[in-house]
């Protein structure tokens, strides 16, 4: 099929669309379109997932699937797609629940769900749209549709009301409302009220802009400065679902490492040698759990990324070797930027194997960054990228154990008279490999980052075959959650960012990027003691848990603000390392199916589409922190559907509520579901620290059911298996079931349980039938200890 025209479809500054259709085959799951100015191509992937393609020039149907840095599935089992023909208005693809319409008079797009109700319809006035080398999308969107992710935002939670920039960029410490930041995703998830939910990805890594209903309240507008117009539509029609198909196409988290969820202490810059170890016997001997420590940039000899500044630190190897004796892992930045220097072997060899981001007259472009000038690895080039993993052996050798890539958005220093020093980019001309098509820099910008934690990943695991990685990045786009987990960036102590942490976490997990978390206690400014144990306090429940400052601020370990403050925050470090095996199910539900480990309360009860204040860690806590100076209580809502019960204290509520909880200093709000069970483990210093010998299971009096995951904690081949804890109260009689998988093999032999907020007092315990000792409080507790590994425990008011 071909257009049959004689007029150019996109004459220079006139905006063009793709016009009435001409002609329609269906070729399987895909309906190519040809339209009076271009082509479109409907592709059913899955029941509730299709891909839109369409441009002005080009046979769509000959050109194949389309390249794409983001997504990681290409091959699909779509259900059967009936086509039906409209003689006059539309083009119907039907594929069981889902339907797309293609409007026979302007080649528009629209989709509707089994009770025929319209989703995500093209702007009936210019809904796909070229324009001077710009690539535009409008959608509208229903009043009541709340509109998340789009990767890093510093803002609230809906970001309904606003534009975006789809541009990573180092802000140089950002404030709420700066815009762009490191991460730029240009999907959203748009929820209504009654909860029916949809996404839509477009899949264009040019420099871009995404207007969330400012400049029109019922469209979002999608603006690239180049590339293909390429989308997926979601369908769901709840949050959850959405979220697993979208991270079914781009890919999900790897499991990390154990030891990567353990608390961690970060500076800019811990040096020289003697003031590390100061660091790591600080925490030992104050009885800190703590499971790494990062050495910033300053480690190395100049900048120079992969070397050691032998004066600061002169036997890296035996100081990496130290900090793992004492449970200590080593985690290390590295730049993407390599210094111009023709006495330092990476950049030598880097231009012997041509691996340099080059200008347009192909020179190795050079750009100055913390060493000076420096060239930029081209990591859209499989050489380069090759040669960067290279660069890891030295590192590796040495014992390392984790690794920060920093910088990548990538940052180029800049210098204005009027506003001095800042961060821009390479220039929009650079020249990429682009996989051997080539691109400028306005094309390969938004994928940078991402492409260099992917050969970093590759390099690690090539050298560590069959452990789990923990690789951090700044900068992203769509898919990077498959190589790396993230960090909110260069935040500031104060009150406001503490609360920020909330939702730009939230938005990331949204985006499949969910194992994040912010610089707890802030980077930039000096918190006060107050904030820091808040910050704490939050961070402990957050997937990503560490501390980091910047240059020039007051020292920022749990321990400088006196007994009280440190007292505080390792009772808070603690129940981190309490609740591990919970939150590794969460990473573990994460890794199979894209779920959030931290989720907005919108998830849970649809009306919330604002509140991003609290929010819930896996599938049954509850976490509400304290997020402003001073207080002493909070006001918190309790999502609908479920009761919920006080982790503290057992004090009962029933859901869809409002309610004022005391939240002193040393309190941090937090709430369970009834019905669940929640697996902990007793405080270590670090992970593994001694083996579990008895899981102690907390357990909140109602119905429900709660998984359990576990596995050895480092290693592709671990002996893994789930668990299902059913818990049912009938009566007074209360039942625990545990129902472990074939492959679950836990390593501990016994299980401490304890019931918070029982509603009677107990007669008799029965672990597998047999009677069993426990102890009963006033309070509602009932404890049983060194019960055997069991299936049943049901414990009844009479004996």
């Amino acid at each position: 099929m071909s257009i049959q025209t004689d007029h150019d479809p996109n004459p220079a500054g006139r905006p063009a669309m793709l016009g009435p259709v001409q002609a329609h085959r269906a070729d399987g799951a895909a309906v190519n379109v040809v339209c009076a100015n271009g082509y479109l191509q409907i592709t059913v992937l899955a029941a509730d997932c299709v891909r839109v393609r369409a441009g002005l020039t080009g046979d769509l149907s000959k050109s194949g699937s389309p390249f794409s840095y983001a997504v990681a599935k290409t091959e699909w089992n779509p259900p059967p797609v009936a086509v039906e023909d409209d003689a006059d208005d539309q083009i119907m693809i039907r594929a069981e629940g889902l339907a797309c319409q293609v409007d026979k008079l302007d080649g528009s797009v629209r989709f509707a769900d089994a009770e025929g109700r319209i989703r995500c319809p093209d702007d009936a006035e210019a809904g796909m749209v070229w324009q001077d080398g710009h690539v535009r999308l409008h959608k509208r969107i229903t009043p009541d549709d709340a509109i998340y992710g789009l990767g890093q935002r510093a803002s609230g939670l809906n970001l309904r009301g606003r534009r975006y920039a789809l541009w990573n960029l180092d802000p140089v410490i950002y404030d709420r409302d700066d815009d762009p930041c490191y991460y730029s995703i240009p999907f959203y998830m748009a929820a209504s009220e009654d909860g029916r939910t949809h996404g839509l990805f477009f899949d264009n890594t040019h420099r871009g802009a995404v207007d969330v209903a400012a400049a029109n309240p019922d469209l979002v507008s999608f603006d690239f400065e180049g590339g293909e117009l390429c989308y997926y539509f979601f369908a769901g029609p709840r949050p959850a679902q959405v979220i697993e198909r979208y991270t079914e196409l781009t890919g999900r988290i790897a499991m990390p490492p154990l030891w990567a969820l353990g608390y961690h202490q970060c500076r800019w810059s811990y040096y020289p040698e003697s003031k590390v170890r100061e660091i790591a016997a600080g925490f030992r001997a104050r009885r800190i759990p703590c499971d790494a420590i990062y050495l910033d940039i300053d480690y190395m000899d100049g900048f120079r990324c992969f070397t050691w500044d032998r004066e600061r630190f002169s036997d890296p190897a035996r100081l990496i070797a130290d900090l793992g004796a004492g449970g200590f892992k080593t985690v290390v930045m590295i730049d993407p930027g390599i210094k111009v220097d023709e006495d330092y072997e990476v950049d030598q060899s880097g231009l012997a194997e041509d691996v340099f981001v080059k200008t347009p007259d192909g020179a190795p472009f050079v750009g100055p960054v913390w060493p000076g000038p420096c060239h930029f690895p081209d990591f859209t080039h499989p050489k380069a990228r090759a040669w960067w993993g290279r660069q890891y052996d030295r590192l590796l050798a040495l014992g390392m154990d984790g690794v920060w890539n920093d910088m990548n958005e990538p940052t180029v220093f800049t210098y204005d008279e009027d506003e001095g020093f800042g961060a821009g980019t390479l220039p929009d001309d650079a020249r990429h490999d682009w996989e051997g098509r080539g691109a400028p820099h306005v094309a390969a910008h938004n994928v940078y980052g991402m492409q260099m934690v992917r050969a970093s990943r590759a390099a690690l695991e090539r050298l560590r075959p069959g452990k789990r990685q923990l690789l951090i990045t700044r900068s992203g786009y769509a898919g990077v959650q498959r190589y790396a987990s993230s960090w909110t960036g260069d935040n500031r102590s104060t009150w406001d960012h503490l609360r920020l942490s909330i939702s730009m976490t939230l938005n990331l997990g949204l985006c499949g990027v969910a194992f994040t978390g912010p610089d707890t206690g802030g980077f930039a400014d000096a918190p006060t003691a107050e904030m820091v144990t808040r910050w704490v306090q939050l961070s402990a429940c957050l997937p990503f848990f560490r501390m980091h400052s910047a240059q020039g601020t007051p020292d920022q370990e749990p321990w400088v603000y006196g007994q009280l403050y440190e007292d505080l925050n390792r009772r808070y470090i603690e129940l981190r390392y309490e609740l591990l095996p919970y939150i590794y199910t969460a990473f573990a539900q994460c890794a199979q199916s894209g779920m959030p480990i931290v989720r907005p309360i919108f998830m849970e009860d649809p009306a919330k589409q604002n509140l991003d204040d609290q929010f819930l860690l896996g599938d049954h806590l509850l976490v509400a922190p304290v997020l402003d100076e001073g207080e002493s209580a909070r006001t918190l809502y309790l999502p609908a559907g479920s009761a919920w019960i006080d982790f503290w204290n057992g004090t009962h509520f029933d859901g869809g509520q409002e309610i004022r909880t005391p939240a002193s200093l040393d309190i941090l709000p937090l709430f369970v579901r009834a019905g669940a069970a929640l697996p902990m483990w007793p405080v270590m210093q670090y992970t593994g620290e001694r083996p579990i010998e008895a899981l102690r299971l907390r357990v909140f009096p109602g119905s429900g059911v709660s998984t359990v995951y576990e596995d050895a904690g480092d290693g592709d081949t671990d002996p893994a298996g789930w668990s299902t804890i059913t818990v049912q109260e009938q009566g007074e009689t209360l039942t625990v079931t545990w129902e472990r998988h074939e492959d679950a093999r836990p390593a501990y032999g016994k299980i401490d349980v304890t019931v918070v907020g029982a509603s009677f007092a107990p007669g008799a315990v029965l672990v597998d039938g047999a009677p069993a000792p426990f102890e009963a409080e006033e309070s509602g507790e009932i404890r049983v200890f060194g019960a055997p590994v069991f299936k049943t425990l049901r414990i009844t008011r009479t004996g």
